[in-house]
């Protein structure tokens, strides 16, 4: 029994050994091939405190300048809404390099416990001059000091965009 007990220790000992494993070889040249590295899923790079901003203009700002940069993951958090994430927003500004939003009017009205801000610009493709500008509007809305709302609440959100994105929260809306 104890002669068992020690061949079994034996064994187990060198199943994690590195002479017994094999790393994938590539057919043609026999070479060891390494494994493919994860592209880990990127944060938002901009400070997200910026999004607590009671001034459309400041979060509107931040959101076509991360559009800009490519920060898809910031742009996504000003949306506010699982359906418009980093991906969607990425897929549909890929034949953009450098897609620019510049900012032709912004007005802010209130209604009924809440404020709305209507951001008019044009986008562009600030590294491709030949592509022909597009116009469009965002629309952000936020709850103004209610008591109870919550600070999600409080905060200015996009609902709604004409630009390229040419979505509702939710997913309501069709992409172009």
């Amino acid at each position: 029994m104890r002669r068992i007990s020690l061949v079994v220790l034996v064994a187990l000992a060198g199943c994690g050994s590195p002479e017994q494993s094999v790393a994938p070889e590539d057919p043609q040249t026999g070479a060891p091939v390494a494994p493919p590295e994860l592209t880990p899923v990127p944060e938002p790079t901009r400070d997200l405190s910026v999004l607590e901003n009671r001034d459309c203009r400041v979060v509107a700002e931040a959101y076509l300048e991360a559009l800009s940069e490519g920060d898809y993951a910031f742009a996504a958090e000003v949306w506010n809404d699982p359906v418009i994430d980093r991906a969607r927003l990425s897929a549909l500004f890929s034949g953009y390099e450098q897609p620019t939003i510049e900012i032709s009017d912004l007005t802010v009205e209130g209604a009924a416990g809440s404020s709305y801000c209507t951001v008019t610009g044009t986008l562009t493709d600030a590294a491709d001059a030949e592509r022909r500008p597009l116009p469009g509007e965002l629309m952000l809305r936020r709850v103004n000091d209610v008591p109870g709302a919550t600070p999600e609440q409080l905060r200015w959100t996009i609902r709604s965009s004409t630009f390229i994105e040419q979505m509702e929260r939710s997913g309501t809306g069709a992409p172009a």
